[in-house]
C-alpha cells in the first residue's frame, strides 16, 4: 500500500503528464498556441477567413445560436476569427486568430456569433455570412 506522501507524488505525476499529453497533443479551448503545420492546414480548409465587425465596444461571443447561450468570450472590432458555417443569423466560429501568416497563432474557439456582427476577409467574401 502507498503512503499518503507516496500517493500524492504519485498524484501529482499523473496530472502532470496528463496536462502535458493534452497541451502538446489536443487543441485547448481558449488558449493561444501555435498548432502542427498539419492541424493549421486542415483548420483553413475547414474554415473561412473572418473577422469581427462591431461598432464600438465588443460582440458576445455565445456557446450556441442564439442569444439564450452563455457568453464564452467578448471579441472586438477587428479581431480575426475562423468561421465554420451559419444556422439562420449565426456563424459558428471555431478559433481566433493572431499576427499573420507564417507566424499565425490560434485561439479555439467553440462559439457562435450574430452575423451581422462578422464579416468575410476578402472583398469578394466580405458579406459571405449574411446572404
Amino acid at each position: 500500500m502507498l503512503s499518503f506522501s507516496q500517493s500524492k507524488a504519485f498524484f501529482i505525476a499523473a496530472a502532470f503528464a496528463t496536462l502535458t499529453f493534452s497541451l502538446y497533443s489536443f487543441p485547448v479551448f481558449g488558449k493561444q498556441q501555435t498548432l502542427a503545420p498539419e492541424k493549421v492546414k486542415a483548420l483553413e480548409e475547414k474554415t473561412k477567413c473572418s473577422f469581427i465587425n462591431v461598432k464600438s465596444g465588443t460582440v458576445n461571443i455565445r456557446k450556441g445560436p442564439g442569444n439564450k447561450y452563455a457568453v464564452v468570450v467578448k471579441l472586438k472590432r477587428g479581431d480575426g476569427v475562423r468561421a465554420v458555417s451559419r444556422e439562420g443569423k449565426w456563424v459558428k466560429i471555431a478559433a481566433r486568430t493572431y499576427g499573420n501568416p507564417p507566424n499565425q497563432t490560434f485561439e479555439i474557439l467553440d462559439g457562435w456569433v450574430n452575423n451581422q456582427y462578422i464579416n468575410g476577409c476578402s472583398e469578394d467574401q466580405f458579406d459571405m455570412w449574411r446572404k
